[in-house]
């Protein structure tokens, strides 16, 4: 199985790899790590308290995902107090053909290490070769981290606002022009 690396910005060592079979209890372990304000940021409801059961049932749903219409990226590090310790994961689900629905999650004790804008920018360029054109995403407003790491994209975004949400499209078909600059020889 093909394996990435990327450093964050403390110096940590991330070892990414594709989400596969098996990978229930990782997704368990990170959501365990998500505090409720992370959960609430990234699930758009309170998740104080979760039935564990669902979240065990949930887990397994993500990992046993159908490989034509679901692909995902898991980080792990060597924590000093945690060893293989998952820390972030990025995935697609195929909502119709040629766009996918994106989400992005990442422990909280790693927050703030450029590793959700290195993973997301990994799985767009898995996403590209695997057909996908366009990803879609809802998010809340306040969540200034998660638009932070969007508008590094290398892509054109188009936010809608509802409330206090916003739906996302990315157009992976087209790169932005400030990002055109920057790959120019």
């Amino acid at each position: 199985m093909k394996q990435y690396q990327i450093r964050t910005k403390s110096g940590f060592l991330l070892y990414i790899r594709h989400l596969k079979e098996g990978d229930a209890p990782y997704l368990v372990d990170l959501f365990e790590h998500m505090g409720p304000e992370s959960r609430y940021r990234r699930f758009l409801q309170s998740l104080d308290n979760p039935n564990m059961n669902l979240v065990w049932r949930e887990a397994e749903r993500i990992a046993h995902g159908d490989p034509k219409t679901h692909d995902g990226l898991i980080a792990f590090a060597d924590l000093p107090y945690q060893l293989d310790a998952p820390v972030a994961v990025v995935r697609y689900v195929m909502v119709e053909s040629g766009v996918a629905e994106v989400a992005l999650s990442v422990r909280d004790d790693m927050q703030g290490q450029g590793i959700g804008t290195q993973m997301l920018q990994m799985l767009t360029t898995i996403a590209r070769d695997n057909g996908v054109r366009k990803l879609v995403a809802t998010a809340q407003n306040e969540n200034e981290a998660i638009w932070t790491v969007l508008e590094r994209l290398p892509f054109p975004m188009v936010r809608a606002p509802e409330g206090v949400c916003s739906n996302l499209e990315i157009d992976l078909t087209i790169y932005k022009e400030e990002a055109l600059k920057t790959v120019q020889v």
